[in-house]
């Protein structure tokens, strides 16, 4: 069985990849567009989760011409949510957080791979108005903001990039996309430990002379598995229940360790 899992694993990018060449190849010459398939659309969070690569496949339509190749970006987006950022001010010698603001929705999980430079394939505007890049994710955030201060909430949108950035969660890599051929290309998204659960969104982009011509999403899920899944959706859906046994719990717990270790 060990062995038979291993043969899958080399086995399905490589079919996955000549599915999409029988395709590709099969559409009218005249289509723009792109075709894509992951690996895998469902990644299970275990107890033991140290994180996960998928790869995700395409394949160009239309016409190929050598003087003006396509390049492909591809954006994955994590859940968005609320979250409350913070400024850090030294008072007394003593650095705090101060000035709390809050961003009504952050993607949790944010990478931006590409064939090339980003600046190479697309005017900025272009790319600003699809949502591609850090900049552009810095544009939307500060518009999320409760502040009135235009700079002051770019300063806060740059810092939760900053911080995301820092914790594995945002990424950017200008040879993230790997083209082969005239029609094929491959991303690895790479996963971390601490990648958040929930629905994401592979959004690959075609674009070809600095002006795109074809789009395709595909989803991916996130879940927590097993008894991680069983406490999470617990806490969630009885968090007074959920509350009490913590408390009890962290009782036994004292009580058990005094007994443990107390002198007679």
């Amino acid at each position: 069985m060990r062995y038979l899992r291993a043969l899958s694993k080399f086995l399905l990018p490589s079919l996955i990849g000549l599915t999409l060449i029988i395709a590709g190849q099969s559409l009218p010459a005249r289509a723009d567009g792109v075709i894509t398939d992951l690996t895998s659309d469902k990644v299970p969070i275990e107890w033991n989760f140290t994180g996960a690569n998928i790869f995700l496949f395409g394949a160009i339509e239309g016409e190929i011409r050598p003087d003006n190749k396509p390049d492909v970006i591809v954006v994955v987006k994590g859940p968005e949510k609320p979250l409350i950022a913070r400024k850090k001010e030294r008072i007394a010698g003593v650095w705090v957080n101060t000035n709390p603001k809050k961003v009504t929705k952050v993607p949790l999980y944010y990478s931006v791979a590409s064939s090339r430079p980003l600046r190479d394939i697309a005017p900025a505007s272009l790319l600003d108005g699809l949502g591609i890049g850090f900049e552009a994710l810095v544009g939307q955030l500060t518009t999320r903001f409760n502040v009135d201060d235009t700079k002051a909430a770019e300063r806060y949108a740059e810092a939760v990039v900053r911080l995301m950035e820092h914790d594995g969660l945002y990424k950017t890599g200008t040879a993230g996309v790997k083209i082969v051929g005239d029609r094929l290309f491959q991303v690895n998204i790479s996963l971390e430990a601490n990648v958040p659960s929930g629905a994401f969104t592979a959004d690959v982009f075609l674009f070809r002379g600095g002006k795109l011509i074809g789009r395709r999403a595909t989803e991916l899920t996130i879940l927590k598995s097993g008894f991680e899944r069983l406490v999470f959706e617990f806490a969630f859906d009885y968090p007074f229940f959920y509350g009490v046994i913590a408390v009890i719990l962290a009782l036994i717990a004292g009580f058990a360790a005094t007994a443990l270790f107390r002198k007679d």
